[in-house]
């Protein structure tokens, strides 16, 4: 018989946890038998993720935060280690870009989508490294068909998910 908790014992970090795609995440997780560190900016979205999973039978704690401050991700990392002692799972999810016309879209809504989602990505798996490197850990990076296939209303989310991809090659190529 397969084992019904495959990741038993195992150890990771959802952003973007609260809802949707995120939050879908974190539950199989759990209930794969992962204890889950849950980051989104809405404490009480985040509370109630980590209740299903606890009424569920799993281990979930939360930090609310936002990812597009420079430091967030060290400290989200730093309560992961602080709370359990390693990080086995980094799953970046977190960040929604704004849709629009190009020619409506400003430089600080560029750079918004950039802050979340790409920006947060990168300094959250530079956090973890060592922690997924001692234990042979995985990074799984969330990224929309949108950096493929661009479309005129979704030019931020194209660009942001595009530098997401070329991230994620970059990290393969280095041995994460």
């Amino acid at each position: 018989m397969a084992n019904e908790k495959p990741l038993e014992g195992k150890i990771a970090i959802v952003t973007g946890a609260s809802r949707g795609i995120g939050r879908a995440i974190a539950l199989r997780l759990a209930q794969d038998g992962a204890t889950i560190v849950l980051a989104a900016r809405t404490a009480e979205d985040l509370s109630k993720v980590v209740a299903e999973i606890k009424a569920n039978g799993g281990q979930a704690t939360s930090v609310a935060m936002d990812l597009r401050i420079a430091d967030a991700p060290a400290t989200l990392v730093k309560a992961a280690i602080d709370a359990h002692g390693a990080i086995d799972i980094v799953v970046n999810n977190a960040g929604a870009t704004k849709r629009g016309d190009f020619l409506e879209l400003t430089d600080a809504d560029f750079l918004d989508g950039f802050a979340l989602k790409f920006f947060g990505a990168v300094r959250l798996t530079r956090a973890a490294w060592p922690y997924l490197k001692a234990r042979r850990g995985s990074v799984l990076s969330i990224i929309g068909i949108g950096g493929r296939t661009p479309g005129a209303e979704f030019t931020i989310g194209g660009a942001v998910n595009g530098a997401c991809l070329s991230f994620v090659k970059a990290l393969t190529d280095i041995g994460i």
